[in-house]
């Protein structure tokens, strides 16, 4: 594997290590390498390694990597996850019967599933919260508890949620035998905490942890990663960059990194400077933005690019997209599935989803999906017709992971089975019927409606879904049809192909929030609602919050590679631009 000095200096450090890697370093490249290295170390002992990233998206992508660099046997030598999923298998599920109320099971509540979205609305209703409250479901999706067992989420996309609320949503899950993330990550923290046998099984297991967007790690998270640190027996590699820390309202501080970074002893004037991802001009806007010392350069192939940044105002978001960023995209040569338009908020984009469908562009994201992701059927239709129609054996693992999860919410527990041999036929069972309906030419609406009948049944005599549930996914289709209808769809000219792009949507513009878009990069990034009262939000007050509303633009400005627009529109607020703009020295260009 090919590495920059700098990227290698990282790797070969035999002590704990917290790495500064600016936007677009390489520093997935580096995770991979270091854990290549430290497969080596343990190979041959009962020891592992644990890589703690933020989004499942990254642990696939790390897991693909590695999978180069490895020999026989050593995928049991480490796990790669988020830090919910290691919290729920190594800790919390071997453990919960020490807690109150889980000696008898737990399920696992995830934001895609339709109990989630009870669970949401009718604690919205409970409390007289209005409806349009209650169909944001980010606010509950990013509640969580600080290390004192408080909800936090009280600024940011959770702004509104009281503690009463909070407390009422959590009694709520326990009253159904359901957890969420938040409350995973709070017990394993108590229990490892207050089981010393925990704690000395844990840092026995694991040799290292290398952790990723470690900027971003929460007061709970860097507590329960203390009290395995104070065994001595575990090594820490840590990566993040304090100018992309965008999580506050999860309880995410900067200096909570760098006082762990002490607590360990790591080294820590390790860093990356090159960014191999943006432009000369797009890194110089960074720059004005955050000076870096050293400072970040544009690096690689990325210094061909010469493309200023634009920004344009006035008429609506639409029209800037459609007038002036559409065409520069074809103007450039850059794909539509590696373009995307950010925003501060998902509802911000719900509008111009709408007119881009309309406009007849494709479009993934928030509004751009024609009915809702909890449907019990859609995530599973979904990645089978994104496998019907471009045939990725890749992608195999994915609808592997889909069909575990759809039946897990169905039934209730989990199935290991969908991972072994058998598992594996009845996966090409439903894939070869997927086919065969897809060669019949079928409209979208018919190939979901015979779909869910025929899996149904080879689920039910395969011995995977029980007889009670045939008519689940063929309700789910109903419900996916009917969302269709009141949105205007037109379903008679959906294709197999309009569904599964929401698996695998390297075709279409991405809409996403500025948050969501973190860890990601695109050729061409459009950034809409720039306004004083958006960004900064108008809740941040404080010096210290107005600094994090000003990372998160950085963030935003550093997703693109090559074309970069900022957009500023007349609103009903009268808000004027962002005062970020100012910052960068960009003229505008009014339409």
């Amino acid at each position: 594997m090919r590495l920059t000095d700098e990227q290698r200096e990282a790797v070969r450090s035999d002590s704990n290590v917290m790495l500064t890697a600016c936007p677009g370093s390489g520093k997935t490249r580096v995770v991979v390498a270091k854990l290549s290295k430290l497969l080596d170390e343990v190979r041959g002992t009962p020891r592992r390694i644990a890589c703690i990233t933020y989004t499942n998206a990254a642990v696939h992508e790390i897991e693909r990597r590695l999978r180069g660099d490895m020999q026989a046997g050593d995928e049991v030598l480490y796990y790669v996850c988020t830090i919910h999923s290691f919290c729920l298998n190594h800790i919390f599920r071997q453990y919960c019967h020490l807690i109150k109320g889980f000696q008898a099971g737990f399920r696992v509540l995830t934001p895609e599933s339709q109990e989630f979205e009870d669970v949401v609305r009718g604690i919205c209703a409970k409390f007289d919260v209005p409806a349009q409250f209650s169909d944001r479901r980010d606010f509950f999706e990013h509640l969580r508890i600080d290390i004192d067992g408080r909800p936090v989420g009280a600024n940011g996309p959770c702004a509104g949620l009281d503690d009463k609320m909070a407390r009422s949503y959590w009694a709520e899950l326990g009253s159904r035998g359901l957890i969420d993330f938040a409350t995973i990550i709070y017990y394993s923290y108590l229990l490892i905490q207050r089981r010393q046998e925990i704690r000395r099984y844990v840092s026995a297991k694991f040799a290292w942890f290398v952790v990723d967007e470690f900027q971003d790690t929460t007061d709970l998270q860097v507590g329960l990663l203390g009290l395995i640190a104070n065994a001595r027996r575990t090594q820490f590699f840590l990566v993040g960059d304090p100018y992309q820390s965008i999580f506050g309202f999860a309880g995410a501080r900067p200096e909570l990194a760098d006082e762990f970074a002490t607590r360990v002893e790591a080294q820590t004037d390790l860093q990356l400077s090159g960014n191999f991802r943006s432009s000369p001009t797009v890194v110089a806007h960074a720059n004005r933005l955050f000076q870096r010392s050293p400072p970040m350069t544009s690096a690689g192939d990325a210094q061909q690019y010469t493309e200023a940044p634009r920004w344009v105002y006035g008429g609506t978001p639409f029209e800037a997209v459609s007038d002036y960023f559409l065409p520069a995209l074809e103007e450039l040569s850059i794909p539509l599935g590696d373009s995307a338009i950010l925003a501060r908020t998902w509802y911000t984009l719900l509008p111009i989803a709408n007119q881009l469908r309309e406009y007849g562009v494709s479009v993934v994201g928030p509004g751009a999906r024609p009915y809702r992701r909890a449907r019990v059927f859609a995530p599973l239709a979904e990645s089978v017709c994104g496998y019907t129609v471009e045939r990725d054996p890749s992608t195999i693992r994915s609808i592997e992971r889909t069909l575990f999860n759809t039946l897990l919410e169905i039934t209730g527990r989990p199935d290991f089975r969908i991972f072994s041999y058998c598992g594996r036929v009845v996966l090409f069972k439903l894939l070869g019927v997927a086919k065969t309906l897809y060669e019949e030419h079928m409209s979208a609406a018919h190939w979901l409606t015979t779909a869910a009948g025929r899996f149904s049944q080879i689920l039910i005599d395969d011995d995977l879904l029980p007889k009670q549930a045939e008519h689940v996914f063929s309700a789910s289709v109903a419900e996916m049809i009917d969302d269709m209808s009141k949105r205007g769809v037109d379903i008679a000219n959906l294709t197999v192909g309009d569904i599964g792009m929401y698996a695998y949507p390297e075709r279409a513009l991405k809409l996403s929030t500025i948050h969501n878009a973190k860890g990601r990069e695109f050729g061409a990034v459009a950034i809409i609602d720039l306004h004083d009262g958006v960004i900064p939000h108008w809740r941040a007050q404080t010096a210290a919050e107005v600094l994090e509303e000003k990372r998160l633009f950085y963030v935003g400005v550093t997703r693109a590679k090559r074309l970069l627009l900022y957009v500023t529109h007349p609103n009903k607020y009268d808000r004027g631009p962002s005062r970020f703009l100012s910052d960068l020295g960009v003229s505008g260009i009014a339409f």
